[in-house]
């Protein structure tokens, strides 16, 4: 049900033993009247641009023969900028304005990453946020491959699903799947791939600052791929966050979750699996959101 959060702030002199002390805001939701299905869909000005930052930390749990323990932190900050829309799609413009990534313990190689920063790309949705079309400026053949992989790994983490084919009522569902590298999601040089399952939830609608905020619940399950050419290993995982998406403005404002894999490798005839765990959290966040 759609909710008003109404809010007062007490100024009067309150009673000895009352809970709420002077200038203290008091907030309350009030169910306002189910106003029916909503259209969720991709919006925001031509020219406007929208930054987002993402932090993701992973704690990853290898055998010995593969480095042991260890964690690692990626930062980024993501400009986009409506270029052009029509009936059926929107194209966006972006920059990696800033990119960090850090591991501990440190490897005694690591790869100078910071060459990433001012990588700028196109990438082509429907309305409903399903990219279908992403172009690396100044970057052809292999090198447009390996940095359009990147690319889809970073839209990936940002946590954004995908919205709803139609119009949808709170307690709404949708699926989409996807076949994601493993690398994409451990950090790991493989060439395997996992299969992704995402099924997002219309939970809520707020009214924040006069703006409809839906909420939305997207949980997502990874298993191994049967048609994958690396057959020798089994993957389970899962994931849950909560996104925020502007009715309004059409443009996503936060997005926070957890995540837990384990990816198990065939060692041989006779020996045990080798196996690799992975605890994640990620946050991303529209910053300074015009609401």
């Amino acid at each position: 049900m759609i909710s008003i959060r109404s809010c007062a702030v007490v100024l009067v002199t309150v009673l000895p033993g009352a809970a709420v002390q002077p200038g203290t805001v008091v907030c309350q939701e009030s169910p306002a009247p189910d106003s029916g299905p909503i259209t969720l869909r991709l919006g925001g000005a031509t020219g406007r641009v929208l930054s987002y930052a993402h932090v993701n930390r992973l704690s990853l749990g290898l055998p010995d023969e593969l480095g042991g323990r260890a964690t690692t932190r990626t930062s980024l900050r993501l400009d986009q900028k409506i270029e052009s829309r029509g009936r059926d799609s929107v194209v966006v413009f972006s920059e990696l304005r800033e990119f960090q990534f850090d591991v501990d313990p440190r490897p005694e190689e690591l790869p100078d990453l910071s060459r990433l920063e001012g990588l700028r790309f196109r990438f082509t949705a429907t309305p409903a946020g399903r990219i279908y079309r992403i172009e690396i400026e100044g970057a052809g053949g292999p090198v447009q491959k390996q940095f359009r992989e990147q690319v889809e790994t970073w839209l990936r983490g940002l946590g954004f699903p995908a919205l709803p084919p139609g119009p949808a009522r709170i307690g709404d569902s949708w699926t989409d799947s996807a076949r994601v590298p493993l690398a994409a999601l451990l950090g790991l040089q493989a060439e395997a791939e996992a299969i992704e399952v995402r099924t997002t939830t219309l939970a809520d609608v707020d009214l924040e600052q006069g703006a409809p905020i839906a909420q939305l619940d997207v949980e997502t399950r990874w298993t191994d791929d049967p048609e994958s050419t690396a057959r020798q290993l089994t993957v389970h995982g899962a994931s849950s966050q909560t996104v925020r998406f502007d009715v309004r403005q059409g443009v996503f404002v936060d997005s926070r979750g957890t995540s837990r894999m384990r990816v198990e490798i065939n060692a041989g005839k006779g020996e045990p699996p080798l196996a690799i765990e992975a605890e994640g959290s990620y946050e991303t966040r529209l910053l300074e959101p015009d609401l």
